[in-house]
């Protein structure tokens, strides 16, 4: 006799229409089927897929920037190049028929020229995901070799009289293997990264759409993007996944996953004849600090299967809360921060070792005081300062502000707070990579201002954390220093920090530092 099938919920299943079109019933069941003869049941496990859980989702937290690291190498590059082939042609022609100095100089640097500008037309900084060592290190040699022909011919032809072909073989032939050296360094080392997911940027997606598919299908190729999941609001028509990226959630969702601070970008996928739905999309996160783009109509018109992801990208994608800066800034304020600040840090020492010491002698607890503040991103990480309040009083959360003669305060702390030294720690988190010296000054998670979390008070608040916060910053020197006692200061402090923010560059960093000392030590004024 057949088994007889039971289910606890009877209602039909639901087929969903569309191209992606999946069965799915309309509410939970639990299938149960009777045993032969005693008419009882046993439970049978339900083997249907299931949409992914938002939790199950993981994005790298260590991510770095490709355009920075590119830059950092081609200007490692350019320094070895000159270095190589400037010593190679130094032994071979001062001295040799009476030349002077300046001969080994010019030959050297169009040496130098022509191997930087050859690396550059062949594309050779661009490490695609998909690229292999060897094809890499052949993009490398052709370029040398080219570099060289151009190289030898014009030397040929501009000096005649000058011309010593062997030096200058030599030089180039130095100059290309140790090209080669650095660029297998250099890919190995981007391919770790690579296959870590900590190079790719962190994308997801708004909209189950035909444009996401597209999107998602040549990322499967190209893998310059990690894509890691889709919402939509409409998930009763949304497939499960869409070439293997999970359709998660709605927008609400996403605005609640603790993923989100690690997300590079925010990508709007809906067509514009669905633009009361795209402008839904955009106004429920157009105020998070990541950058947020949208897929403009000219992209269903490209022939995406001949061309690169990222050239796609480029001019389908529109951002819509501004462009990011570019890889040399990124990378030339990183190299300053660590620059100034190990240096800051190690002709401070002894100085930061007596306050420590006073700390101690004053009250009892720890020197330093660690507090969670929201960082790039909305990510959180632990601020470092002097501790300059009694222990049994610290107020993590910042949930009140300091004020005048506040009782909290050490009597050393009171000396330190009025000169900011207890800032001075956090040059620690400035070379960590948490922060950096200049930048919108980082907020405690959870700080209130009359009572109201200040995000609630400011609509742009989070665009302030678009970038590292800052031990200063050009609020800081305005004189928007201090605690944030109502509305109107948090308005000024955010208004000066986007300001900041659009205008910023390593130049205007050096500025805002020169000027921070005297702003600090002639203000009277500003309770800290």
């Amino acid at each position: 006799m057949a088994n007889k099938l039971e289910l606890a919920d009877t209602s039909p299943v639901q087929t969903e229409a569309g191209p992606h079109a999946v069965a799915r019933p309309r509410s939970e069941y639990e299938r149960r089927v009777a045993r032969p003869g005693d008419g009882s049941t046993v439970p049978v496990v339900d083997r249907r897929r299931k949409r992914q859980s938002i939790d199950d989702l993981t994005v790298p937290t260590h991510q770095r920037n490709l355009n920075a690291l590119r830059f950092g190498m081609k200007c490692f590059d350019i320094a070895a190049i000159t270095s190589v082939i400037a010593l190679g042609i130094w032994q071979h022609y001062v001295g040799n028929n009476g030349q002077t100095i300046l001969a080994p100089i010019v030959i050297s640097a169009l040496g130098s020229g022509i191997f930087i500008f050859m690396m550059f037309f062949a594309k050779a900084y661009r490490f695609r995901p998909t690229e292999t060592l060897g094809e890499h290190l052949k993009t490398v040699l052709m370029a040398g070799l080219a570099a060289l022909g151009v190289w030898l011919s014009t030397a040929l032809i501009l000096r005649p009289e000058t011309f010593l072909p062997d030096a200058l073989a030599m030089a180039g032939l130095g100059g290309l293997v140790l090209l080669l050296g650095l660029h297998t360094l250099y890919a190995t080392y981007l391919r770790k990264l690579h296959a870590s997911g900590r190079l790719a940027p962190t994308v997801v997606m708004l909209g189950a759409t035909h444009s996401a598919r597209r999107i998602i299908e040549e990322n499967a190729k190209t893998r310059e993007l990690n894509i890691v999941a889709i919402f939509d609001e409409r998930l009763t028509r949304a497939p499960l996944e869409i070439h293997g990226v999970p359709v998660v959630g709605k927008i609400g969702d996403l605005l609640q996953w603790e993923g989100l601070p690690y997300v590079n970008r925010i990508v709007v996928t809906l067509p514009s004849a669905a633009a009361a739905r795209k402008r839904d999309f955009v106004e429920k996160v157009r105020l998070l600090p990541n950058r947020i783009a949208y897929v403009a109509d000219a992209f269903e018109n490209l022939d995406h299967v001949k061309q690169r992801l990222s050239e796609i990208a480029e001019i389908s994608v529109n951002d819509i809360t501004g462009n990011p800066k570019s890889g040399s800034h990124t990378a030339l304020k990183r190299a300053m921060d660590i620059a100034i600040g190990s240096v800051a840090l190690a002709l401070l020492a002894i100085p930061l070792a007596i306050i420590a010491l006073l700390i101690r002698m004053d009250s009892p607890g720890p020197v330093l005081f660690r507090q969670p503040r929201h960082g790039f991103n909305n990510r959180v990480f632990n601020v470092l300062k002097f501790r300059t309040m009694r222990t049994d009083m610290c107020d993590v959360k910042a949930e009140r502000q300091t004020e005048a003669d506040d009782p909290r305060i050490t009597k050393i702390g009171r000396f330190i707070r009025k000169t900011s030294i207890d800032e001075l720690p956090q040059l620690i988190n400035v070379i960590r990579g948490d922060m950096s010296l200049v930048g919108p000054r980082p907020h405690a998670v959870g700080m209130k201002t009359e009572g109201r979390s200040s995000i609630e008070l400011v609509e742009e608040y989070a665009h302030r954390h678009k970038v590292k916060p800052g031990m200063t910053g050009w609020a800081q020197i305005n004189g928007s220093r201090g605690p944030l006692h109502n509305g109107d200061d948090v308005q000024r402090r955010v208004q000066l920090d986007v300001e900041y923010i659009e205008r910023s560059n390593v130049i205007w960093d050096l500025v805002i530092m020169a000027k921070t000392l005297p702003v600090m030590l002639g203000d009277r004024e500003a309770i800290r």
